[in-house]
């Protein structure tokens, strides 16, 4: 039976990439963080000496309400900010796309390392940008590990269907070898039965017969 294309007959497709941190990496934390202290510094410029400026009358006459409306107005913004850079953050799932190109990064970073040190010294092949690569070529990537799994359930299946045959065929060999001597046997049964025949119907068995059956009359008659 003619069996499936085997999956070593190909190139393997690479394995699959590891699972994406949901925890910021850090790069993520660094991006965080420069925008916690680019609101810290912003608030900042909104000081209390920045503040009375722009209110003079104010600032002269009641100091602390304009101190508590300038506390205000910073905490506002402040909270604003931060919770908009968060619903942002969210609704983009920023954290796993730069955790994401944060591990590219290091795989790119390893499988330098590793060229590297299978060049032994030498030149180092230039590997192929995605970029550049056919569409076909990008489907096909995308496509060969689901064709791989088929192709390794295909071959189960037909090795099972294989060994099921070969079973099967010693079976029906076996049962054709006990058909084979049975038959053997009846027509040696036939034979025997056909010889026993022409053996009665030759002329001395029947004269035979008829002397015994004559002397068995003659015992009758003296009996």
């Amino acid at each position: 039976m003619p069996s499936a294309t085997r999956p070593d007959s190909r190139s393997p497709s690479p394995a699959p990439a590891p699972p994406i941190a949901e925890a910021p990496g850090p790069r993520a934390q660094g991006f965080i963080n420069i925008f916690n202290a680019t609101v810290d510094k912003t608030l900042e410029k909104c000081s209390s000496t920045n503040f009375a400026s722009c209110f003079p009358t104010t600032a002269q006459y009641t100091p602390e309400s304009l101190e508590s409306i300038r506390g205000q107005i910073v905490q506002q913004l402040g909270h604003q900010w931060r919770t908009s850079f968060d619903g942002i953050m969210g609704n983009r799932d920023v954290v796993k796309a730069i955790n994401s190109l944060e591990q590219c990064i290091e795989d790119a970073k390893l499988r330098k390392k590793r060229a590297e040190a299978n060049a032994n010294g030498g030149l180092i092949d230039t590997p192929i940008a995605p970029h550049t690569l056919s569409p076909s070529a990008i489907h096909l990537a995308h496509l060969m590990p689901f064709l791989e799994d088929q192709t390794a359930e295909t071959n189960a299946r037909l090795s099972t269907t294989q060994q099921a045959n070969t079973e099967l065929l010693s079976t029906i060999t076996s049962q054709r070898a006990e058909i084979e001597a049975l038959v053997r046997g009846l027509e040696g049964v036939i034979q025997d039965l056909e010889s026993s025949a022409q053996i009665m119907g030759q002329d001395e068995v029947q004269g035979l017969s008829k002397e015994i059956k004559d002397y068995e009359m003659e015992m009758k008659r003296e009996s």
